[in-house]
């Protein structure tokens, strides 16, 4: 599985090497995923060597990747090139902290059962129904993915039709689907909605969703981070 990892961060600069928790953030999202047991090699794919260092030193493979690429799936596709016999790759954000490693298990396992794409979906709250920076997704009978948006969909016209679930950006790629996707321009809703997970929909690819019990708690502002802390702290501390 490959972890993008970049060093720039316009809300929270240099996030991924904050470590008043002990260590840097990067570090506590590889041993997560370290922590699951279908993946059998767990590499960062970084743009700067303190990462790498980082990422090293937390037991992961690191890949210093070009800092320009425009996307971590593109980062994900690059570093995918150091490793030409693996035939499932799985994405993991590097500021997923508190990923469970038992979702990263369920994202490989759907893999191995066949799934050309793979992605997770959790509750969504009644406040996050309406907010721009939740990801919706809706999904067909069979639990593929019709559509992803930040605005409210579906529209509620009947309270008893389908609720819709909150986004989480993981995501399980066969090798030759992840290397059509690195390889396509950006599509038109994806640059409507800024989300490059409709590129694989507006080019036919069944994208499959697994619902899991609760979203994950990705950092990207100060206030993120501090919550993080006092999580770890709230673990840490002797009942």
């Amino acid at each position: 599985m490959v972890v993008p990892a970049r060093r720039a961060s316009t809300r929270l600069p240099n996030k991924l090497l904050l470590e008043e928790s002990g260590q840097p953030l990067l570090a506590h999202t590889l041993q997560q995923c370290l922590a699951a047991k279908l993946p059998s090699q767990v590499i960062a794919a970084v743009d700067d060597p303190d990462l790498a260092t980082a990422a090293r030193n937390a037991g992961a493979e690191a890949v210093l990747t070009d800092p320009n690429l425009p996307s971590g799936t593109d980062r994900m596709w690059a570093a995918a090139q150091e490793y030409p016999d693996a035939e499932f790759l799985v994405n993991v954000q590097g500021d997923e902290a508190e990923i469970e490693p038992e979702a990263i298990d369920a994202v490989c396992q759907a893999l191995l059962d066949g799934a050309d794409a793979v992605t997770l979906s959790a509750p969504l709250s009644a406040e996050a129904f309406k907010d721009p920076a939740a990801v919706k997704v809706v999904t067909d009978l069979n639990g593929r993915a019709l559509y992803f948006s930040r605005a409210a969909i579906p529209y509620p016209r009947n309270a008893s039709g389908t609720q819709p679930q909150l986004h989480i950006g993981v995501y399980g790629y066969r090798r030759e689907t992840l290397q059509s996707f690195a390889s396509w321009a950006p599509t038109p809703l994806e640059q409507t909605e800024s989300l490059e997970q409709l590129r694989l929909l507006e080019h036919g690819v069944a994208l499959r969703v697994l619902e899991w019990s609760r979203a994950f708690a990705g950092i990207d502002t100060r206030s993120d981070y501090d919550a993080f802390l006092e999580r770890r702290r709230t673990l840490d501390s002797p009942q």
